[in-house]
């Protein structure tokens, strides 16, 4: 049986033993550190409970010394080695002499007692003396490897002195047990068998919209199944279950199943399956296909055909969990075992021969070895070891009489008593998967009881460097306490540590450090923080290291011993957390010993919410919208303290509907155990109504853990999708979670197990956290109970992404180092290796999505991008046949993490759109950071940058009108699909226009806009956000609000001939920034949960007050929409974005090949219209030829008539509709003959050329030359103004939206101006105007006009005058606006007439 530390079997007569301090000798560990032995494992170590080694003793008896007594003090016995079949061996090395080499027992003396020996009294007392000087040891300190280190193979069964050393696998401390038990329940609770949550397949992401979006949208399926050799077309509605449609399928297929088959639809694209309950359109993935209007290419299975390859199996339930096994190389055991069960071996050789013997020879051997183990437990000793060695030290070396055997049994108990306690508290504070036995702790107590004190008892401080005891006079640590980042209390100083003092490399403080505050009443989740100063004479004290540590754990207070491995890292910012002083728990570089009371094991019990609830006083109205607008700010950050001090004491009238639970429960001004019961009543009586809520109660604002449980409860309610779109925040928040197995920890365990998308991206955004130096060991724990909790399948199948994550990233870099000219020779060699990866079979997920599964690589297809970055382009062949390629970019030296964040936080603009009914047509992409200034991006397929569209024209694009509109033309072949392509500009330009004016999305160069054929606007490369602008010297290069030029509206309106669809980009503009500022709180949010996460610009609160400013949640949504529009102007009007563009066109334009125009393959246009033009006679008739022309189409051929001006004027509106270099050159005239033979082979040759090019089946051609060019519709002769008016609290407010058909008598455009009085008006002071839009038929103003002291509208007459500036002031048209009449709150279009009112 093993055996934690046994003693002397027999019992004596021991008097009670003396208590009392010790005296401090010269430690064991003086030396400086040594080189562990070759082959040496390390790893992280964990802190445990205390215990007293000590206390066991107080109750037991000294013996009683008879000195003429002949019987033994000791009753002898044999330490053997055993063979095989349990017989003994002789023993070379502890073999037996004298009288004991005739003792073969096992068993002691009959009748002897087995339990440890009793301390025999001290020979004199001793006292503590923090303050005395250091002695000079007693004993040789030197080389510990002086002596040869001798194993032996016996087995010292019945040596009372073994210390035995146990596996722990699951970790050598109570932190890492409890997790360990609570991943056992949780695995418990979701079996292998739970087909619900053990599925095996990856499910499609749900995200509902809002049923107007839905309710006849339709896509078209390619159905590939089983009963049929092709994709069987199938359009449908998406607003319909998958159930439903797959019984349509079956049925149109004629197949009748049996009675227990099902079906099951999957996405040839990826690995996605589409749950039968869902509905069809709330799938991101169908969306998607709706929005570009492409196929969805699906396969109907049955689900007995189906691959659960991710399926967790029994074994996976069976096995257990060893975290150390787990955490990987990079936790390494800091000391051998091998080594330690060695030198314990020799130590209980020793101390066994000492007490057999009963001669002192051996008392050196046994202070080395002691030493030596010491050093092995990375140096730290203890003051009991000093002060038994003291004790050992003093004792004769030769023969001991009678009379000295007593001190010699104390001292010698002692030192074993307190090597026992060593190892318990090194195992305690240092994880490692093994440790000696441990003993029973102190009585437990409620900590309420307590009326101490808080005391520090600063010990020692081991490994310090030998260039701090150099340079600096003197060592000063200080310890502070806080709670939530706040001081409790005066920070307590320990001064003038004389380095003079340190042996080796240790100083030995014994300081006490005081806080004048009783242990009672520190909340819970109050932290102490370490710092060791250097100073020089006459300087001030250097910061050298730190640590932190919380002052409860499990419940439980800090007690007895604790080493904590000190960082030099940079001090963070941050509140100290658990989740810090986690990496605290490695035994490496400085280490600091210090030591707490340990009279009792005091438990911590939360005080308990009071029966009712506290709301019981309904706010006055004022009261309501002072609340409402101190509420107004969002972040508990915004808040000043006189705005805090009024919300709590206003508690007791605050709800749901008038301010939120963050904002009350931050302003509580104390966190006492006293105050606790009114908090959680009111945490208890509040219900949490949107996300955003609980967000806020996770951010480092708040450590109580009864807040983050209601927090994480409300996310529990969370679908899949929501909590995957969270977990970048969420992750951020287990730096505050203040136990491994805390809710948060457990709740995300939890989703992994019943979702695959949801464990997968936890892994890679861990994965990501493990860069974060402070909080590394947190995260690595966390990661390897979440790769158990999945199963060896899904374990696996991570561990083939890494390894392909490697491969991508050392491909990249070595790209991106190579010189420019060789860097295609270093990608053709490299990119073998990623072929390789997929040989033999080998398929893998890609990080991005754990729903696309690869089989191999596109070789041709790998490229790198010409910028600086160099990044590394890989097209990956899809495992389904059917499925189209996946194009990846892997970039190395950038930081990701930014870009990940702009990217959700958009989504999230784009899903808060799209469930209000407002469809942006956003594009986003995925983006993954796998770890420091290295990720993925996914590759928006068929998409191309404005740079490169602008140099088509080469340096003149960027300043021209036309370009986007003839780009689009020449992609669009049909009418309809060009207007598509414009509404599709129209609405995501709209979209990023806002996301990028809120997150003040910087350095937007054309090349930093995507275009795709179908329209859609998308930015990329976020590397600049909130506003922080590159610079030219002194000027920022960014001075837009955001990017909407000229060509853009030019491209909307048609070059102005539909000014209607101007008005709609600001509608949509307005509408959509008033639909984000009524979710301020769910942006803020996900930004203040990323403060920490390690991001170049996003760092602090002024960054988080940047988005706040811009969202302008204090305004109305009138105030709001005229703000944004006059924001729209200025962007319109902003020339240094034009000259952006132009400059790093200009930089860009040497390297770029003109593309030229579009194949033919890349157009979904049908073949109804011209295929060929061929002029075959002509005619002439005076000084006029007509030229008689065959046009062929698909269905036959017709025959036209066209002179040559006709096929000049059909050429010139070509060239409004398309790139010039994409248009062959019409025949000029210098280059004609006066024949009309030469003019029709000409024209024949220009046509052949036009027909082959860009124009072949496009139907703006074809109606050009079958029609004609046809004149532009007349505009409406009628002008009329948009409105909008609401009457509320005595006030009139008028918004003036647009106008439009107006113009001045002579026909040109008015620079317009409104002038608005209210009749009746006798005193004449109710004239308001606008201001003026310059040069335009159909201004948009959209600036609010207000009227107070207002109670009724009935009877009013609203006047309204256009005026235009052109002309001192002319008026140009009139109406009046009975407010009787008026639907308040709503916009409406007014005529306008041509007289006066």
């Amino acid at each position: 049986m093993p055996l934690g530390f046994s003693m002397d079997p027999f019992q004596r007569d021991y008097g009670q033993a003396q208590e009392g301090g010790i005296d401090i000798p010269m430690p064991l560990t003086d030396q400086c550190p040594l080189a562990p032995p070759a082959g040496q494992v390390f790893t992280t170590l964990q802190d445990l409970d205390q215990f007293d080694l000590y206390r066991s003793l107080q109750s037991q008896s000294l013996p009683q010394v008879n000195s003429q007594s002949s019987a033994p003090a000791f009753v002898p016995w044999e330490v053997q080695d055993l063979g095989p079949g349990g017989c003994p061996l002789e023993d070379p090395v502890f073999e037996p002499t004298g009288r004991d080499a005739g003792t073969t027992s096992k068993e002691p003396t009959k009748g002897a007692p087995t339990g440890p020996p009793p301390v025999p009294p001290r020979t004199r007392p001793t006292s503590y003396q923090p303050n005395k000087p250091h002695r000079q040891a007693s004993f040789d300190v030197g080389n510990p490897h002086s002596h040869k280190v001798v194993r032996s193979n016996t087995v010292t069964v019945d040596n009372p002195w073994v210390i035995n050393l146990i596996d722990t696998p699951e970790g050598s401390n109570e932190r890492l047990a409890t997790i360990c038990t609570s991943m056992s329940k949780l695995l418990s609770k979701y079996p292998h068998t739970d087909s619900a949550s053990n599925t095996g397949v990856v499910w499609g992401r749900v995200s509902p919209v809002h049923p107007t979006l839905s309710q006849d949208a339709k896509v078209t399926l390619a159905v590939s199944t089983p009963w049929l050799p092709h994709p069987l077309p199938f359009p449908t509605l998406v607003n319909r279950t998958v159930q439903n449609l797959i019984t349509e399928i079956l049925r149109l297929l004629e197949v009748r199943l049996s009675f227990n088959e099902r079906c099951l639809l999957k996405l040839c694209d990826s690995e996605e399956y589409l749950s039968n309950d869902e509905v069809l359109g709330a799938y991101e993935s169908i969306q998607a296909y709706m929005k570009f209007s492409i196929e969805a290419p699906v396969r109907l299975l049955l689900w007995s055909t189906v691959d659960y390859r991710l399926l967790r199996d029994g074994e996976d339930d069976a096995r257990p969990f060893h975290l150390n096994h787990l955490l990987g190389s990079s936790y390494a055991f800091n000391i051998s075992r091998v080594a330690l069960e060695d030198r314990l071996n020799h130590y209980s050789h020793e101390v066994h021969q000492l007490m057999r013997s009963k001669c002192g020879s051996n008392i050196r051997q046994i202070m080395e070895e002691v030493r030596t183990i010491c050093n092995l437990l990375y140096g730290v000793s203890t003051e009991e070891i000093e002060d038994a060695i003291e004790q050992l030290n003093r004792i004769s070396r030769s023969t001991l009489s009678p009379q000295e055997m007593p001190e010699c049994e104390t001292a010698v108990i002692m030192l074993h008593q307190a090597l026992g306690g060593l190892l318990h508290s090194f195992f305690d504070n240092f994880n490692s998967d093994f440790r000696n036995q441990g003993h029973p702790p102190p009585p437990v107590a409620d900590v309420v009881q307590n009326i101490d004190i808080l005391q520090v008892d600063l010990s020692a401080v081991y490994k310090l460097q030998h260039t701090w005891l150099r340079n600096y006079d003197y060592f000063c640590i200080t310890c502070a306490l806080t709670y939530n980042g706040k001081k409790l209390c005066e920070v307590g100083v320990s001064e003038n540590i004389c380095t003079a003092l340190a042996v080796g490399c240790k100083i030995q403080c014994n300081r006490m450090i005081v806080f004048p505050v009783q242990v009672r009443q520190l909340p819970y989740e109050s932290m102490l923080t370490f710092r060791l100063l250097g100073t020089k004479q006459g300087k001030s004290p250097e910061l050298l290291c730190w640590a932190v540590l919380p002052l409860y754990s499990n419940r439980t207070l800090v007690s007895g011993t604790v080493l904590l491995a000190m960082s030099m890292l940079v001090e963070l910012t941050d509140q100290p957390t658990p989740a810090v002083s986690d990496g605290h728990r490695q035994a490496s570089g400085v280490i600091l010993q210090v030591k707490f009371p340990e009279t009792h094991r005091w438990q911590y019990e939360r005080p308990k919410a009071l029966p009712c609830s506290l709301f019981v006083t309904p706010p006055c109205k004022e009261l309501h919208q002072k609340i409402m607008r101190d509420s107004q700010r969002h972040s508990l950050s915004f808040l000043t303290e006189n705005e805090k001090a009024f919300l709590w004491s206003k508690r007791h009238s605050c709800n749901e509907e008038n301010t939120s639970l963050h904002l009350l429960l931050g302003s509580a001004p104390e966190w006492r155990p006293e105050d606790l019961a009114e908090i959680y009543t009111i945490l208890e009586h509040w219900r949490l109504q949107k996300p955003e809520e609980a967000l806020f109660l996770l951010s480092n604002g708040f450590h109580d853990q009864n807040v983050r449980r209601v927090a994480v409860q409300y996310m529990e309610r969370a679908s899949d999708m929501e909590v995957e779109e969270y977990l970048p925040q969420l992750v951020q928040s287990l730096k505050m979670e203040w136990e491994l197995d805390g809710p948060l920890v457990l709740f995300l365990l939890e989703r992994s197990l019943c979702s695959i998308r949801v464990a997968h991206q936890l892994f890679w955004m861990l994965e990501d956290a493990l860069e974060d130096a402070p909080y590394r060991s947190w995260y690595g724990k966390v990661q390897a109970a979440l790769r158990h909790c999945v199963g060896h399948a899904l374990r696996h199948e991570l561990e083939q992404e890494a390894h392909l994550v490697a491969l991508l990233t050392q491909v990249a870099e070595r790209v991106r180092m190579a010189d420019k000219s060789k860097r295609k020779e270093v990608l053709k060699r490299e990119k073998m290796k990623i072929n390789d990866f997929f040989k033999d079979g080998v398929m893998c997920r890609l990080p991005l999505d754990p729903a696309v599964l690869v089989k191999g690589v596109d070789m041709d297809a790998c490229k790198f991008y010409n910028s600086n970055a160099a990044p590394l382009g890989v097209s990956f062949i899809n495992a389904d046949p059917l499925g189209r390629n996946v194009s990846v970019i892997c970039k190395t030296g950038d930081n990701l993490r930014q870009d990940m964040l702009v990217l959700q936080v958009v989504r999230v603009m784009d899903r808060v759109w799209l469930q209000e009914g407002l469809d942006m047509r956003m594009v986003t992409y995925r983006c993954l950071s796998t770890g420091r200034n290295q990720g993925l991006v996914e590759v928006v397929p068929e998409a191309v940058t404005l740079g490169k569209i602008h140099q088509e024209w080469g340096l003149s694009g960027t300043l021209r009108e036309d370009t986007l509109e003839k780009w689009f033309h020449m992609w669009n072949r049909t009418q309809e699909d060009y207007e598509e392509a414009v509404m599709n500009f129209l609405h995501s330009c709209a979209g990023w226009c806002v996301a990028t004016f809120i997150l003040g999305i910087c350095d937007r160069h054309n090349d930093n806009i995507m275009l795709k054929h179908s329209g859609h606007m998308f930015h990329i490369d976020f590397g600049k956000i909130m506003g922080n602008a590159q610079k030219f010297g002194s000027f920022k290069r960014d001075r837009s609000p955001f990017i909407f030029t000229s060509e853009m509206l030019h491209f909307i309106t048609g070059g102005g001939q539909m000014p209607q669809r101007f008005h709609r980009f600001v509608e949509l503009c307005c509408e959509a920034y008033n639909s984000i500022r009524r979710r301020t709180s769910l942006v803020l949010s996900l930004l203040q949960l990323m403060l920490g996460a390690g991001m170049p610009e996003m760092k602090d609160t002024q960054d988080l007050h940047y988005v706040y400013n811009n969202l302008r949640p204090q305004d109305s949504d009138l105030e709001a929409t005229s703000y944004f529009t006059r924001k729209i102007k200025e962007s319109l009007s902003s020339f240094p974005v034009k000259l952006n563009f132009l400059i790093h066109t200009m930089v860009q334009l040497p390297s770029v090949k003109r593309p030229g125009p579009p194949p033919q393959t890349q157009t979904a246009t049908p073949n109804t219209n011209i295929q060929e033009v061929v002029i075959q006679k002509y005619t002439v008739n005076g000084k006029d030829v007509m030229f008689e022309v065959k046009v062929t189409i698909e269905d036959g051929f017709l025959f036209i008539e066209k002179t040559f001006g006709q096929f000049e004027l059909i050429h010139r509106e070509l060239q409004k509709h398309f790139i010039e270099s994409a248009l062959p050159q019409f025949p000029s005239w210098f280059k004609m003959s006066f024949t009309p033979a030469r003019k029709m082979s000409l024209l024949n040759n220009y046509l052949k050329q036009l027909f082959e090019g860009p124009c072949k089946g496009n139907e703006f051609v074809c109606s050009l030359f079958l029609d004609g060019p046809k004149k532009g519709p007349a505009a409406p002769s009628v002008p009329q103004i948009q409105l909008y008016m609401s009457h509320k609290d005595h006030k009139l407010s008028v918004m003036v939206k647009h106008i439009k058909n107006i113009r001045l008598p002579n026909g040109s455009c008015p620079d317009a101006y409104v002038v608005t009085r209210l009749r009746p008006d006798p005193q004449n002071r109710s004239k308001k105007k606008t201001k003026v839009v310059r040069n335009n038929e159909n201004p948009t103003f959209n600036e609010l006009i207000e009227y107070r002291d207002v109670p009724s509208v009935q009877g009013r007459v609203l006047e309204v005058t256009v005026k235009s500036k052109k002309g001192k002031n002319a008026y140009v048209a009139a109406t009046n606006v009975r407010l009787d009449d008026v639907r308040m709150e709503t916009e409406e279009w007014f005529k306008l007439g041509h007289c006066t009112v």
